[in-house]
């Protein structure tokens, strides 16, 4: 079946996608600093970079997708508590399923967290949870940016600058250095929203070839370091390579069952980002565990289990309303206007 896809379509293609390569990406990377493989390290790395180079940004860019300038400070006052809401409760949650989970893990986990970084969490998140902390705190700075500068030009370009800013002069707040950073490829996933994306078949190709070039420079002068979601310096030009190269993959892609199936958890990315993490751990601590020390079954092991796994409890939370409400609270909890 071929039809034309709309919009909506195809960002719930790139969010299931680009979470799918989250969870491969956590299974690799655990792979590589489990330090069990080391035959195939070289291999892991550069699984690694490839793929980090590309799931948040491109996740980053599609949040900013819909982000609207807010009109007033008494808009803002509705917009922080409802996006407070949607990204707090699960991240909360999260958190503490995380340090239950370390603390029954015992010597079992490569960094275990004491019950005083649980307690300040409200600075610095535990694991995968970095994300839904960093997202709440664009939302909330380009919300309240908003309400002056209206244009999306004149913000991406206020964004740009503090990208530079925090590049040069970074800093350990994580709220600072990491929504510097990120706001940049958060607005540029709105500036692409004007632009036409269809039958760019000669662009794709050269951002794509742009991308290999990049990997070819990163592998043969700067191999001991991946991407840095940090502190990326000059390497981290390649999140705005990669954006409008996935936008423009994505909106051109055919209507079939792969972009089906991706729209359909697409819907549900976030939640699928919080509950695999776990899930892709305690599966590489049970088959190393039992001996399992082949690299590609613990791949396909770690894959299959922390895809469908998080699929399954994501059924199970659709169908229990306290659970469901933790983790889709804006269903139940909205202040309007």
């Amino acid at each position: 079946m071929n039809r034309q896809a709309n919009r909506i379509d195809w960002i719930d293609l790139g969010k299931g996608f680009s979470i799918f390569l989250v969870v491969l990406g956590h299974v690799v990377l655990g792979l590589y600093e489990s330090n069990k493989f080391l035959e195939y390290n070289n291999l892991l790395w550069v699984s690694v970079q490839v793929i980090y180079i590309f799931h948040i940004p491109v996740f980053f860019a599609l949040s900013g997708y819909f982000f609207k300038p807010l009109n007033s400070f008494k808009d803002f006052k509705y917009y922080f508590f409802n996006k407070s809401i949607q990204l707090g409760l699960p991240y909360i949650f999260y958190n503490i399923i995380q340090y239950i989970l370390q603390s029954i893990g015992g010597n079992s986990v490569r960094n275990p967290s004491s019950f005083t970084d649980l307690l300040n969490i409200y600075k610095s998140p535990l694991g995968v949870s970095w994300f839904l902390y960093v997202l709440w705190g664009i939302f909330i700075f380009l919300g309240l940016l908003s309400i002056i500068i209206k244009d999306k030009i004149k913000l991406f370009i206020v964004t740009l600058i503090i990208l530079l800013i925090v590049n040069i002069f970074p800093n350990d707040y994580m709220i600072i250095q990491r929504v510097g950073l990120w706001s940049s490829v958060f607005m540029l996933g709105n500036i692409l929203k004007d632009f036409k994306l269809k039958n760019l078949k000669y662009s794709a190709l050269l951002l794509f070839f742009t991308i290999l070039s990049y990997l070819g420079i990163w592998y043969y002068f700067d191999f001991d370091n991946r991407i840095s979601y940090y502190l990326p310096r000059i390497w981290g030009i390649i999140f705005f390579i990669i954006v409008p190269f996935a936008f423009i993959v994505f909106s051109n892609l055919p209507y079939n069952k792969f972009y089906k199936y991706f729209v359909k958890y697409g819907r549900d990315s976030l939640v699928i980002y919080i509950i695999h993490a776990p899930i892709v751990s305690v599966t590489r601590i049970f088959l190393l565990k039992i001996g399992i020390d082949n690299v590609f079954i613990h791949i396909v092991l770690g894959i299959i289990i922390g895809w469908f796994g998080s699929i399954l409890i994501l059924y199970v939370i659709r169908r229990i309303s306290c659970i469901n409400f933790i983790f889709y609270p804006t269903n139940y909890i909205r202040i309007e206007k």
